[in-house]
């Protein structure tokens, strides 16, 4: 199950007909949603300008790892 990540605004912006097909063809052919692409672009830009980003972490597996 996927847990909850805190979202605390909504951001609208608008888009000229080009860019949204853009983005939406390159968001299917990667099979990514828009958000995710938006969301890790300013990661990116945050990251080049020294910002520490700290991602969601993944769940951990129930499965314990066996020891050599």
């Amino acid at each position: 199950m996927r847990t909850k990540r805190v979202r605390t605004k909504l951001f609208s912006v608008w888009l000229h007909p080009v860019e949204l097909a853009f983005i939406n063809n390159y968001a299917e052919d990667n099979m990514l949603t828009v958000s995710e692409i938006i969301r890790g672009w300013i990661h990116e830009v945050m990251k080049r300008e020294g910002y520490k980003i700290k991602g969601p972490l993944l769940p951990e597996t129930k499965i314990k790892k066996r020891r050599k």
